[in-house]
């Protein structure tokens, strides 16, 4: 099957990418939660399943500079509490479901910074959730072969050299 929902969603985003805003926001989340809904039989999504990637880049806008990311998961796979920097990003589940814990920071009586866990929940298929700046979560694949995209406003691996995306590896609580 060809690409037709994959390219109808490059299509629409690039014509609203601007600075993000609610519509913005809204706009992206329904055209990449019909992505996953309609795009499961295309071929991009075969070829994922086949390769079995942990990290793809499905398309990279070089005018707006979003990207647009699969993971293909196993269970037990575990990204640890993160933000985003100065990006912002939206995850959706084309197959299997993913644990999405949501944290925010405390200053502790010390005057040290903790991140607490404040929620927990389970995306599962045809679901799609943003995160902007500031936003800290983590992940856990629950199910093997699971399929989550990710819409990332910009190049993230910038974020992380020049020390704005953080992982919070020590000093983060989980339920």
């Amino acid at each position: 099957m060809k690409n037709q929902s994959l390219n109808t969603f490059i299509e629409e985003l690039s014509k609203v990418w601007g600075p993000v805003n609610s519509e913005l926001t809204k706009k992206a989340k329904a055209l990449l939660t019909e992505l996953i809904t309609k795009g499961t039989e295309e071929d991009w999504v075969k070829d994922l399943l086949s390769k079995k990637e942990p990290n793809t880049n499905v398309y990279q806008s070089e005018e707006h500079g979003f990207i647009l990311q699969a993971h293909v998961e196993q269970k037990g796979d575990v990204s640890v509490p993160h933000d985003h920097g100065n990006g912002w990003v939206l995850y959706a589940t084309m197959k299997g479901r993913v644990e999405m814990g949501i944290y925010h920071k405390v200053i502790q009586p010390d005057g040290t910074l903790k991140v607490i866990q404040k929620d927990l929940y389970t995306q599962k298929p045809g679901q799609c959730n943003i995160y902007l700046q500031g936003d800290i979560h983590d992940t856990k694949t629950v199910e093997d072969d699971t399929i989550m995209l990710r819409l990332t406003s910009c190049d993230f691996s910038k974020e992380v050299e020049e020390g704005r995306l953080i992982r919070f590896m020590e000093n983060s609580e989980r339920w």
